[in-house]
């Protein structure tokens, strides 16, 4: 039975991982730190954590993966530089303490197109994230790099609704790597990654979710 620590549980693609590894016969438990309290379940453990002041010494940051769907956007942050700290430097932090503790595997969450190089904020601090992440040397790495999410989230985010609402309408016709993802198989995917934990390095380009 596996532990797994998932970081980012109430965002859109979080809150998929929790309820699948929370039904899932080969987890045992799920730790999800979060800034506030989430519904009980007898297989979730759940720190309530300042996410600015992490607990470095908690031994919850041993586990046999991390799953991490941290993400926000540049409106809701308020900044470029708050945007990085949660993207990139939260993102590493966390990395980091979960490699110290022992945990062998991570599986992140990234972007399509994630490169950093990219011009724009976003793309490039996704892409510094995943070079973050991999420069640690985590036995078992997946960045996950979807498209467009189709899911519903808390919050409304007009140019994905647009954009979610055209992906539907022409999805047949484009090419795989160009459709929007439904983040329940993108969830799906990750916590199989997790689960499995196979030795290496892997990339799940989008076309990989469809």
């Amino acid at each position: 039975m596996k532990t797994l620590l998932l970081v980012g549980a109430t965002g859109v693609v979080g809150h998929s991982v929790l309820q699948q590894a929370l039904a899932h016969p080969d987890v045992g438990m799920v730790v999800a730190p979060t800034r506030r309290a989430l519904a009980p379940h007898p297989k979730l453990h759940n720190p309530v954590v300042d996410f600015k002041h992490l607990p470095s010494q908690a031994s919850w940051w041993r586990a046999d993966a991390v799953v991490c769907t941290l993400g926000t956007t540049i409106g809701k942050a308020g900044s470029a530089e708050a945007f990085r700290a949660v993207d990139l430097h939260l993102v590493r932090q966390i990395a980091v303490l979960a490699h110290q503790a022992g945990t062998p595997c991570f599986v992140l969450n990234s972007s399509t197109m994630a490169n950093p190089k990219a011009r724009g904020l976003y793309l490039r601090t996704k892409g510094e994230a995943e070079q973050a992440v991999q420069a640690i040397g985590f036995d078992s790495l997946t960045i996950a790099r979807p498209g467009l999410l189709d899911g519903q989230r808390e919050e409304f985010r007009l140019g994905e609704e647009v954009g979610l609402l055209a992906s539907r309408l022409f999805n047949p016709l484009l090419p795989k790597r160009l459709r929007s993802v439904k983040v329940d198989r993108l969830a799906k995917a990750m916590l199989a990654c997790a689960v499995l934990a196979t030795p290496g390095e892997k990339r799940l380009e989008s076309e990989y979710f469809q």
